[in-house]
């Protein structure tokens, strides 16, 4: 299956925005009953995407000549959900179902069916890949600069969000930072010291910042109390592979 990447990797002057993927072999089920990977971690994920990209390549066929067992540590954490997605699509087929708890009433709403194929793919300009992602601090007055999350970037995330409930804020927010000022060493400490106006300008700087995406808010009618709430696809977890109730056999 050959899909296009929101982000993709810029090697020189190339851009190399479509990967070839393969399907889920029966050694990557190993990986995803893997405890030590799997539990509270998303260690199956990085073995997942080495083993299935088949090629990464431009939009004319160009192929990338370098290791791929390096992509999952080269592609943006969107890129890596994408493909994530594709990689299920490609195994069992479109349709996928899932449970998910309304927002308004906690009610489990069961076997919410959606088609993998609809979700869809914004792709980012290579122009809009370099450009360098600066804000003013209002109150500091400084420049910030963001930088790109990768999957080194989601794992440390995941790692603060289980372990630094007072802190997490800071915390996050240092991990996106590629600089504040001619500061690159940006730490929680650092973070937790710059005013409370700065964090949110650059928490809504991100938010409002360009960038390849593939849409995973799911919108849904709560079957108990009506009203429609919306849920985020977790392509991360290990039970996003699991069969669902009428995948082909």
């Amino acid at each position: 299956m050959l899909v296009q990447l929101p982000n993709g990797l810029i090697d020189g002057a190339d851009h190399f925005n479509f990967v070839e993927i393969g399907e889920l072999l029966g050694r990557h089920q190993n990986y995803l009953a893997d405890k030590e990977l799997v539990v509270g971690n998303i260690g199956h994920v990085e073995k997942l995407v080495a083993e299935l990209i088949e090629s990464i390549q431009t939009q004319s066929g160009l192929k990338w000549k370098g290791d791929k067992k390096q992509l999952p540590w080269l592609l943006t954490t969107t890129d890596i959900e994408t493909i994530l997605i594709k990689i299920r699509e490609n195994t069992y087929g479109d349709r996928f179902y899932f449970n998910a708890y309304c927002d308004h009433c906690d009610h489990l709403n069961k076997d919410i069916k959606i088609s993998l194929e609809s979700l869809k793919v914004t792709p980012i300009s290579i122009e809009e890949m370099v450009k360098p992602k600066i804000t003013m601090l209002p109150k500091k007055q400084v420049e910030a600069e963001l930088k790109d999350i990768y999957l080194k970037d989601q794992l440390k995330i995941i790692e603060l969000s289980k372990g630094k409930g007072d802190k997490l804020i800071t915390s996050v927010v240092a991990v996106t930072l590629k600089r504040i000022g001619d500061n690159t060493n940006i730490t929680e400490e650092l973070i937790g010291d710059i005013p409370v106006k700065d964090i949110l300008h650059i928490q809504k700087f991100m938010e409002d910042m360009p960038e390849g995406s593939i849409d995973t808010e799911i919108e849904h009618g709560c079957s108990g109390c009506k009203k429609d709430f919306t849920v985020k696809l977790n392509a991360f977890d290990p039970g996003f592979f699991d069969p669902s109730k009428d995948t082909p056999t």
